[in-house]
């Protein structure tokens, strides 16, 4: 599968190459759902529209469940919406990635680990705790399950 550059990902070409990783990489792991079906379903259509695609980036993030931009609210994650985050989909997106982003090789934990180290940097320590916690508590057991810790997919 094709690799795509920052640049390239504004493209039809990325899109389908995306969905067609997220597709694979849930099938592969016995996960799919019906929803899968639609995962990022409008972002070439905005981009076809004329919003500039670092626009529609920063709304993905921010309004869709399987983004952990989208617990955040007003600089820290929300709790009230901790039960309707989709951690199986942030998985398999991030384990997706490696397939079609040129500078993201890494496998769903190894994108945990460098969203962590990240956020250390950046993030009050209450957030970043809170953060490791919920990476820990939630994300780990489903990389766990799916046995991708160690980048099976390479």
């Amino acid at each position: 599968m094709k690799k795509f550059s920052k640049k390239e990902r504004s493209s039809w070409k990325y899109f389908w190459a995306h969905w067609c990783a997220f597709q694979m990489v849930a099938i592969t792991l016995g996960a799919w759902k019906f929803k899968y079906l639609f995962h990022d379903w409008y972002k070439p259509w905005l981009k076809m529209f004329g919003v500039p695609y670092k626009k529609i980036q920063k709304f993905h993030r921010t309004h869709s469940k399987h983004h952990i931009e989208w617990l955040m609210k007003n600089g820290h994650y929300n709790y009230s919406m901790e039960k309707n985050f989709d951690w199986e989909a942030l998985v398999i997106d991030w384990e997706c990635s490696q397939y079609t982003k040129e500078n993201c090789p890494r496998g769903a934990y190894e994108e945990m680990l460098n969203y962590l180290d990240n956020a250390k940097k950046t993030m009050p320590v209450s957030n970043f705790e809170y953060l490791k916690y919920m990476l820990e508590n939630k994300m780990l057991p489903i990389i766990e399950k799916f046995d991708i810790k160690y980048n099976r997919f390479s």
